[in-house]
């Protein structure tokens, strides 16, 4: 028997819906990193528990093409928005804390390794000295 899966990140997610108009539904999300036992994947379940599970999305993450904050969207109280984009759709969803979210689904949808982390850091230096002092 294979040991469950256990969630890098979970708690309440809103993901909007466009129905007859705007509107958004509160979901139970869980975030699972890729493993012998399944795929790097955002899950969201219709309840706001994990116990009392209704009907399951699920959002694999090897289909993520960006992750952005979703500025000017009005959410529900206390909540931020992300526009979550796939190669089939776009999702967005708020959540109280969206930056720890985003982070979190971008560390699992876009590894990377050591050394391109290394070249990436220091192609930001470049760019965040280059005013001050010209790079040659």
């Amino acid at each position: 028997m294979e040991p469950l899966e256990t969630p890098v990140k979970d708690g309440i997610l809103y993901q909007q819906q466009v129905k007859f108009g705007k509107s958004w539904r509160k979901v139970w999300g869980l975030l699972y990193a890729g493993g012998p036992s399944g795929v790097a994947r955002l899950e969201s379940w219709e309840s706001a528990g994990p116990s009392r599970r209704g009907e399951r999305r699920v959002i694999r993450l090897a289909d993520c093409v960006s992750v952005l904050p979703a500025e000017g969207e009005s959410c529900p109280r206390d909540t931020s928005a992300f526009l979550l984009t796939t190669t089939e759709r776009s999702h967005l969803l708020a959540a109280q804390h969206r930056q720890q979210w985003m982070d979190r689904i971008c560390q699992l949808a876009f590894p990377v390794s050591t050394g391109e982390n290394m070249l990436y850091q220091r192609s930001q230096t470049r760019k965040a000295s280059h005013s001050m002092i010209p790079f040659t």
